[in-house]
């Protein structure tokens, strides 16, 4: 008897200690200390700074909705860039699609552009110079905009997350910010959202990959950033 009684303190107790540990990182304390962590990157000027940071190397998904039109329809363009360890590279990919509605038929989508993109003289430029198309943002974000807890905690809070299930968080805030207003192509005194989804091994601190989206109403400009140490390249690039 007194031995089921112990065992049974004992698990009490462990579930205790787990039930408080994700009561904490669900906590604004806890996910914005996390979504902080982006001032490791936010801002580098020069992307190839982040080899000195992420040795293994890193990627960088950039995506943009916009000109949203309702019952019309809207653009999109989404650039993919991987920083190689080994050649010390930028490049990637570009997609632009024109997406348009229809009424009640589903979208009907476009493509308008699919090439190579380099990342070059502090901008990502297209690998084929003649051709007839345009980088909607040829500087990220990353590049120009400042993160850190200070600036977080001053922001309005809107909705903060923990799942028990992922083991991610998101994190969101009302924000009217020059440089952001000026990248979305907005009105300084226009209240924007700004999104922080902080994936699982991040929260862990076994990763470092987060996505940061500003959003416009239907408009928005999604960053996705990973990094990487050397151990864990092959892992990500298999």
């Amino acid at each position: 008897m007194m031995k089921r009684l112990a065992l049974t303190a004992v698990l009490l107790g462990v579930a205790l200690l787990t039930l408080t540990g994700c009561f904490a990182k669900s906590s604004r304390r806890f996910i914005e200390g996390k979504a902080a962590e982006l001032s490791k990157v936010y801002p580098t000027e020069n992307l190839e700074d982040l080899f000195e940071k992420f040795p293994g190397g890193f990627s960088i998904w950039s995506e943009d909705l916009y000109d949203y039109k309702e019952g019309e329809g809207y653009l999109f363009q989404s650039v993919k860039l991987r920083g190689d360890r080994e050649t010390k590279q930028i490049i990637g990919t570009i997609v632009s699609e024109k997406i348009t509605s229809n009424g009640t038929k589903s979208p009907t989508e476009e493509k308008i552009y699919e090439g190579g993109v380099v990342y070059k003289d502090g901008r990502i430029q297209l690998m084929d110079p003649q051709a007839n198309a345009t980088i909607r943002n040829p500087k990220l974000l990353l590049q120009e905009f400042t993160i850190n807890r200070n600036t977080l905690s001053k922001l309005k809070l809107g909705r903060k997350s923990y799942s028990f299930e992922t083991g991610s968080a998101d994190i969101d805030y009302t924000i009217t910010d020059p440089i952001v207003n000026n990248y979305m192509r907005v009105e300084q005194d226009k209240e924007l959202k700004m999104i922080f989804y902080i994936m699982s091994g991040t929260v862990e601190n076994k990763a470092y990959s987060y996505t940061l989206d500003i959003k416009d109403g239907h408009n928005s400009h999604s960053e996705l950033f990973s990094g990487y140490k050397k151990q864990e390249f092959k892992l990500y690039n298999d």
